[in-house]
């Protein structure tokens, strides 16, 4: 699929991965709908983006609200006539054991990660059926198997698997293109929040060693599933190998982790 002259949704767009994926999108070509719920940051990068010649117009909206989601549809058929690309990125982060986390949290995630895909992605398709375009679902590595400490955010990212595959069949016959991205750890910026098990919302410590991805990584990912039409895809060398370490060998990964919560254990003794 050719991304020039494609409209684009990037839901959760105003920094980090989304951010990187609408500026690859828009360096392309695409006329790209750049979405937060904050409206100075969502503002502030809408000025970045037009002073660098894109073709980005923005939309203040919840995605995890079916009402703000309409709106968001209804804006892009009525300033470019359709969609032809929507890219599920908005999700939050959570941190804490299973035992000692609020329901909030759970339904806070769940809201954010799985609703908040849902719903865009339930008003575009009419849209995307029309154009036969493509939607992608941005998940992670904790998508491919559940991970301690961090159950609501695994349990939201493996929802979209099942939900990527289920309307791959469905709307295979009406020539869209579903594809789900496993991002890895990257590099994040610096007002990432992550939301702990008691409700609480914290910085989330700043990554960057050589052993993380970049967000440009993520979005090279996301444009090469869109033009390739493919399915599942995988981000960076680390991120692949432990795709098809968890395929072939999972106890090893099991038993990685098991040996890391001992650890954690002895060390809080």
């Amino acid at each position: 699929m050719k991304i020039h002259g494609k409209t684009a949704i990037i839901t959760g767009s105003t920094m980090g991965i989304g951010k990187s994926i609408a500026h690859h999108l828009a360096m392309e070509g695409a006329s790209v709908i750049i979405n937060g719920r904050n409206a100075d940051r969502l503002g502030a990068t809408l000025s970045e983006f037009k002073h660098a010649g894109y073709a980005v117009s923005a939309f203040n909206g919840d995605v995890s609200n079916p009402a703000d989601c309409k709106k968001l549809v209804a804006y892009a058929k009525a300033e470019y006539g359709g969609v032809d690309i929507l890219v599920n990125n908005v999700g939050v982060a959570s941190r804490g054991a299973f035992e000692s986390t609020n329901h909030e949290v759970f339904q806070h995630v769940l809201n954010s990660n799985v609703l908040g895909t849902i719903y865009p992605t339930l008003e575009a398709m009419p849209l995307l059926k029309t154009s036969k375009g493509s939607v992608v679902f941005i998940s992670s590595l904790a998508g491919l198997r559940g991970i301690p400490n961090i159950a609501p955010y695994c349990m939201s990212k493996m929802a979209l698997t099942s939900l990527a595959e289920s309307l791959r069949i469905e709307t295979a016959s009406f020539g869209v293109h579903v594809g789900i991205v496993y991002v890895g750890m990257t590099k994040n910026h610096p007002e990432k929040r992550v939301l702990h098990a008691d409700g609480t919302w914290a910085t989330l410590q700043e990554r960057g060693n050589r052993f993380v991805d970049l967000p440009a990584d993520t979005a090279r990912s996301v444009l090469a599933a869109i033009k390739n039409r493919s399915f599942k895809n995988t981000v960076g060398l680390k991120g692949k190998a432990y795709y098809w370490l968890q395929m072939l060998a999972p106890w090893v990964v099991d038993f990685s982790f098991k040996n890391g919560m001992k650890t954690l254990g002895e060390a809080q003794q």
